[in-house]
């Protein structure tokens, strides 16, 4: 049954699935073409920051020819009314300057058929037209020097051997106009012996074999007269390898002296023939990857977009559930557990995107500190176990007495054990095993992760580590994930200055990775503790902890309002609620509270102007003020606006509680 949209369709979790996406720009408009969000694709391809173009219409992104033809509002009908519409042509950027763009628009419809906005896909496709452009412009020059030549008869024949082209060498060799001779067979260059014994049709047969041939003999002009001429004959094939005709071209070497110079001439014009094919080819290659690169990251978007709407379609169906249920309902507690999982797994895909998208950008950063190997790998094993019991998965481990310590960063070690773990394990069948090994080699430590599960077919072997590739498709896929796990092991492992290796004999043979990692000098200091937000994930909440503060919650997610107001609450705060800056300007100016936890990306004031603007108002610079948002990045920002400390959605309501009475000396 598909779920209806919510009545509140531009939200965070949008944001949060095309936030890392640089190469698309991806927004949703108004039925009229407002703009209603704007990802970091959209503010690099056009130049305009959100803050800026957020409600405006997207018409001013059309040249002024565009709009007087009335194209945006047309392309926003036909999309309404065929469902979508793809278009290509000229864009103004926010400076003035012009890209070419591929644009795609999908109209957005409520259950009842009305429309609710646009869906807005931009390409910037400049590089790629002006390539095309460019050996347009290449091809029409040579076109353009084989119409002026006068030396040299060349021209084209259809594949049964008709003139279809006619250039002015020719015109003067051979004495025919254009118009005469257009439409005619080439055998009528040829001596009534010649044609007799069936030459013209022999030279195209061997042209078509060999793909050219070059023949030596007497031709006949319009008016009867011989001269002894070389003539090639090239057969020309399209990219699917089909004849299209052949090349012709025909010299008067009747005086031997000219036609020495005039074949070094030839073969020059023949050389750059060559190389301008050449460069063709070259460009059709660079194109075709691009596709490929295109296609990849479009499968993986429709991959993204399945596996973070299958836990939400497990949370939003039981949150709808649980208000008629009561509690002493054993369905209860499955529905709330069942949230719980759904919500971890949702974090954990969000996770893995902005993981990549830390690393290709370069922003990952190592805490490195000595670890004990052992103890880090049995973490990583204690926490698959339950995945692995529940198909039935025996997880096996062999470590070496001498593992010891070694430099890394621990948090991210034991992320490349459980992703290693829990690949194994989803491709191994019920009943399988799986076995983690680590030894010591010379100044290396080696960590191994075997199964006997489904395998790694030989071609795709060489690609398992790459981002954006799956060996399933992203419509007949058996097992759920975005496929990113390996490559993120990859990117963490080399970051630590290692390196990792696949091995598997084929479909249905099991397979084994293989990391390697520098022990590096280890550091004096001791093993660091377990991380103190890990402690308050399983520490109940204080009812005494934030008491005699009063709070003020600013953020425009209902939910979230909710939740965060819930849970101050029960440490004993003061609470007030706001959906909006101006209605936290209005709190705030009757009362100031102790402290202000505020959302960044709100419509109309942000939280970044909100934390400037109470700053500046009576009692603002005594206010603690503390920003929790989606992003990812953004806390060198919030400083440089006045916030007191930049918390990370979603955070635990213990670590969340303890952050803020940490502000306070708590």
């Amino acid at each position: 049954m598909k779920q209806p949209l919510p009545e509140r369709w531009v939200g965070d979790e949008f944001a949060l699935l095309v936030e890392a996406v640089q190469d698309y720009a991806i927004f949703l408009l108004g039925p009229t073409g407002e703009i209603r969000s704007w990802n970091r694709g959209a503010a690099r391809i056009f130049g305009y920051p959100a803050d800026e173009i957020l409600g405006h219409s997207f018409f001013q992104f059309y040249e002024e020819d565009d709009l007087e033809r009335k194209k945006p509002q047309r392309e926003l009908e036909t999309a309404a009314k065929e469902g979508r519409i793809e278009d290509e042509g000229w864009r103004i950027r926010g400076d003035g300057g012009r890209f070419w763009a591929n644009t795609v628009i999908t109209p957005l419809r409520a259950n009842s058929g009305g429309l609710l906005g646009f869906a807005k896909i931009t390409r910037d496709i400049t590089e790629r037209r002006e390539t095309a452009e460019q050996l347009r412009q290449s091809e029409e020059s040579f076109r353009l020097l084989v119409q002026s030549v006068e030396d040299y008869a060349i021209f084209m024949l259809d594949p049964n051997g008709f003139v279809t082209t006619w250039n002015a060498g020719a015109h003067r060799l051979k004495g025919y106009d254009e118009s005469e001779i257009v439409g005619r067979h080439f055998s009528a260059f040829y001596p009534e012996a010649d044609v007799a014994a069936g030459k013209p049709g022999e030279k195209l047969r061997v042209a078509r074999e060999r793909g050219s041939v070059e023949d030596e003999g007497w031709r006949i002009r319009k008016d009867g007269t011989r001269f002894w001429a070389n003539v090639v004959i090239t057969a020309i094939h399209d990219a699917r390898g089909e004849l299209r005709g052949f090349g012709k071209v025909t010299r008067d070497i009747t005086d031997r002296l000219r036609a020495e110079e005039t074949q070094r001439s030839l073969l020059e014009q023949r050389e750059a023939r060559l190389q301008a094919e050449d460069e063709r080819r070259r460009v059709e290659a660079s194109y075709s990857a691009a596709q490929e690169t295109s296609r990849a990251k479009d499968e993986f978007l429709m991959t993204l977009s399945h596996e973070l709407r299958t836990p939400m379609t497990a949370v939003l169906g039981w949150a709808r559930l649980l208000p008629t249920l009561p509690r002493n309902d054993p369905m209860f507690a499955e529905a709330v557990a069942s949230i719980g999982r759904s919500a971890e797994l949702q974090a954990k895909l969000i996770d893995d995107v902005l993981d990549v998208s830390r690393i290709l950008s370069g922003k990952l950063r190592l805490s490195l500190e000595s670890v004990d190997v052992e103890r880090i790998l049995s973490g990583a094993v204690a926490a698959v176990r339950a995945m692995a019991a529940g198909r039935s998965v025996t997880i096996t481990t062999s470590f070496a007495p001498d593992l010891g310590m070694l430099v890394a960063d621990a948090t991210r070690l034991q992320q490349i054990a459980w992703n290693l773990l829990t690949n194994a394990v989803k491709f191994t069948p019920r009943d399988g095993s799986v076995q983690l090994s680590a030894w010591r080699a010379g100044s290396h430590v080696q960590i191994a992760v075997s199964d006997t599960g489904e395998g790694i077919e030989p071609a795709f072997l060489a690609h398992v580590f790459e981002p954006f590739r799956q060996a399933e498709g992203p419509r007949t896929r058996v097992h759920g994930g975005l496929g990113l796990g390996l490559s993120i092991v990859r990117y963490l492992v080399e970051a630590h200055g290692g390196s990792i290796t696949a091995e598997s004999e084929g479909k249905g043979r099991g397979a084994t990775f293989t990391v390697t990692l520098p022990v590096a000098a280890l550091q004096p200091e001791a093993i660091r503790a377990e991380r103190e937000e890990a402690a308050q994930q399983s520490r109940p909440i204080d009812p005494n902890r934030l008491r005699n503060l009063s709070i003020l919650i600013v953020d425009d997610d209902r939910e979230t309002r909710s939740l965060i107001s819930a849970v101050l609450r029960r440490a004993g705060a003061s609470v007030t609620v706001s959906p909006s800056a101006a209605a936290a300007f209005e709190q705030f100016d009757r009362r100031p509270p102790d402290l202000v936890l505020s959302d960044i990306a709100m419509p109309g004031t942000d939280g970044y102007e909100l934390a400037r603007e109470l700053r500046g108002r009576e009692g603002g610079a005594k206010v603690k003020i503390v920003a929790l948002s989606a992003f990812a990045a953004g806390a060198e920002a919030a400083g440089q606006s006045g916030f007191d400390d930049y918390l990370r959605k979603p955070i635990d309501p213990a670590a969340l509680v303890e952050r803020l009475a940490s502000l306070f000396g708590r």
